[in-house]
This record gives structure tokens, sequence and C-alpha cells, in this order.
């Protein structure tokens, strides 16, 4: 990352990226100008995951917007109370590994058993990625934790993360790693959303910090994604 820049991320990379928002174009320009704050990040994470990897959640929880912002309530709680303290790697993971505990209990006392680990790293992480380039009421917790945080697994950076990092995905009931280079998560029919055992995913972000750290020790997992995601999607 360039040493000379306002936060996280530059100037430059907050337009670069500010397109994959899911907000209208006025929303993307009010975005640039104030920043949003960590609920925020969390709703704008949320709307990567209920597209069809949600589908059908509105027969158990009913109102749907309702039951997110309840939700996000709780995640933000938690995350003031406890994530954005961590003052370590395992301490950050477990409480990653928590927050993913509290989201799925949220949505399967409600009768929707289908909230995956997958489904909910998506949310977290993706919220924290939007936080850490677009959040300016939280810079300085932030700071603290942006070296901890974890890459989205997603269909974008799943074909980095095992040709160019070495690392597997994590499985889960119907698909294994194949043996064949390069790996294409498309031909292969990866599904992140279906990802469902958490140590297996948080091996999987152990073994991508520990691939960054031979290449690029003072890069951070996040910086990685950032670039590689921003490639894969212009490319597709």
């Amino acid at each position: 990352m360039e040493a000379k820049r306002k936060g996280l991320f530059s100037d430059e990379q907050k337009a670069k990226f500010i397109g994959s928002l899911k907000a209208g174009k006025q929303k993307r320009a009010e975005i640039l100008e104030k920043g949003i704050n960590l609920k925020e990040a969390f709703y704008y994470g949320y709307l990567d995951v209920s597209r069809a990897p949600l589908k059908g959640i509105k027969q158990f929880v009913g109102n749907t917007v309702k039951a997110r912002n309840d939700c996000i309530e709780e995640i933000f709680q938690y995350c003031e109370n406890t994530l954005l303290s961590a003052q370590s790697e395992d301490t950050f993971d477990k409480g990653h590994e928590k927050l993913c505990e509290i989201i799925k209990k949220f949505y399967n006392d409600r009768g929707y058993i289908d909230f995956t680990v997958g489904k909910a790293q998506k949310w977290i992480n993706m919220a924290l990625k939007y936080a850490c380039i677009y959040d300016n009421e939280d810079a300085e917790k932030l700071q603290g934790i942006f070296q901890y945080c974890h890459v989205p697994i997603d269909r974008y950076v799943a074909n980095p993360i095992v040709n160019e990092l070495g690392v597997n995905l994590p499985g889960y009931n119907g698909f294994q790693m194949p043996k064949r280079v390069p790996f294409d998560a498309g031909k292969c029919n990866y599904s992140w959303s279906k990802i469902n055992d958490y140590s297996d995913y948080l091996n999987c972000q152990k073994y991508i910090r520990e691939a960054l750290r031979k290449v690029n020790p003072m890069k951070y997992a996040l910086e990685w994604e950032f670039i590689k995601w921003l490639d894969e999607k212009n490319n597709t």
C-alpha cells in the first residue's frame, strides 16, 4: 500500500472501488465525499450476500429488512465491544468466529437454517472491507485490526487464492479441490455460500496469511485481496 494516504486506502483506490458498491450514482458520490459508518458498511456487506444465496429467507423471517437491521444491531454491538479491540491475529480470529456464530444463530432461531459459515464470512469480511475503505468514524479502531482482517472468499478471489498463493479453498459437501492447475472457480462450480465448517474456513485464511508473508511481509491479506478482486472482476 502507498505510504502517503488518508486512511487505510488512498483516494484513488476508493474511487476505483466505489463502482462495486450496490448503490446508486448519487449515493456513491456521497460516500466518496463523506464516507460511511460501521452500520452502513454492514448494510452494504449484506447486499453482497442477499441475492441468490439467501433464496427463501422471507418465508422464515417475514420482514427481511427488519431482520437484517436487527441483526446488524447485534453485529454492531459485538464489533464495538469485542472485535474492533482485537490485539492479535488469534483474538481477532476468535472474535470473527464468534460473530459468525451470532449471525448464524440470529437467523437459525427464526427458522432459516441455511445461513452458513460461507454466507456469514462473506457478510463480515465484505463489511469490514467497506469499513476499512470508506469508514471515517472508526478509522482508528479499524487501523488497529486491519492487519488481521480476513479475505472475503467469493467467486472472484477464489482463483488467485488457489493459483497464485497455492492455497486450497474451504471444502463443503459436494466439492473437493481438483488437482488440475490452473483452478477455475466457474468451471468447478465452486460455491462460497455452501462453506459450513469454520475450522476449514479459518485454515484457509491462515494459509493465505502465511503465503503472503513469504512474498511480502508488509502486505496484509485485505490489501492483496483488494487488488486481486478488482483484477478478476474486470477480467470477467
